[in-house]
């Protein structure tokens, strides 16, 4: 994912580059599990300030559902778009200063947007913060084309040393979270609930009858 853009930067601007990437990312972030090579078209343009890069690229990652915490398979797809400035001119080898410059500050002086001394243009840094944002900030198995998790009861089970109290509020945030959200609305739940659910919502509605009759000091 670099490039010597040496003799580009001598020719005049709107020269162009094209290349056809499948770059191994196995190194390119340690919390990061690629299952693909980063493959995509990649363009290269020289504009009166420097190289603009663009293209669309894609790959696959190896993630966790934030939901049942089993492994996932999540395809990402974005597209590049980034200004790169030399740090040197080619021909003299004279440091070039980000005030002879257009655009903001911030871009002019981020390290990951500057072709070196040697010009080389490198876009490993911008690929990794774009997988970033391309990937879902709570990735469920729903991401990744399953209709349900493959184990949601699982993260409804009560260890035998929890209390009723808590066994009552697990199964409620859990209710709430992953029934409700997924059934029909409230009125039909009675000849639409999950069968997989059934069980678990009638001992729900036991304990609230149970309490209720305590509250009012009855009991059976």
């Amino acid at each position: 994912m670099q490039f010597n853009v040496a003799q580009l930067l001598k020719e005049s601007t709107g020269a162009t580059r094209t290349y056809e990437l499948a770059e191994d990312l196995s190194e390119l972030d340690p919390d990061l599990d690629p299952l693909n090579p980063l493959v995509g078209t990649l363009r290269l343009l020289r504009t009166h300030s420097g190289v603009l890069v663009s293209g669309e690229l894609s790959t696959a990652l190896r993630i966790t559902c934030n939901r049942c915490l089993a492994p996932l398979v999540i395809p990402v797809r974005f597209k590049v778009e980034e200004n790169f400035r030399p740090l040197t001119e080619v021909t003299t080898g004279r440091y070039i200063h980000p005030d002879e410059f257009e655009g903001q500050e911030e871009d002019l002086e981020d390290e990951a947007l500057l072709i070196n001394e040697q010009h080389i243009l490198d876009i490993r840094e911008i690929v990794r913060q774009d997988i970033w944002l391309a990937l879902p900030m709570y990735p469920t198995c729903e991401h990744a084309g399953l209709s349900h998790c493959s184990n949601k009861l699982q993260g409804m089970l009560v260890d035998d040393a929890a209390s009723d109290d808590d066994t009552v509020g697990l199964i409620t945030a859990q209710k709430d979270e992953l029934v409700m959200t997924e059934l029909l609305p409230e009125e039909n739940l009675s000849t639409t609930i999950d069968p997989r659910w059934a069980a678990l919502l009638e001992w729900e509605s036991k304990n609230s009858s149970d309490d209720r009759r305590k509250a009012s000091g009855r009991s059976d």
